[in-house]
């Protein structure tokens, strides 16, 4: 049960921040707008991955689903990041 809680809390911490950070990103708003979008929607995010994690049958199989979209938020990032940066 602990491996699952732990995969659970710090993955979908990690998914949340990742995909707020291409979500801000991509928004053309103030900095202010974009933090309350990204508290707000962080949160929301956050809760939502630890029950789907949560909902796996074992920390194994929890942690290899978290890595998959995390994999897939990071690769987002680094684009946005690689296409945003001036040369």
């Amino acid at each position: 049960m602990w491996p699952k809680t732990l995969t659970a809390f710090f993955g979908g911490l990690l998914l949340s921040v990742s995909i707020m950070l291409s979500l801000c990103l991509l928004i053309p708003l103030a900095i202010g707008t974009k933090l309350l979008i990204g508290l707000l929607a962080g949160f929301i995010i956050w809760v939502a991955a630890m029950v789907y994690y949560y909902s796996f049958n074992s920390g194994k199989t929890s942690a290899i689903a978290c890595g998959k979209f995390l994999l897939l938020s990071v690769g987002v990032n680094s684009l946005l990041f690689w296409y945003q940066s001036p040369l």
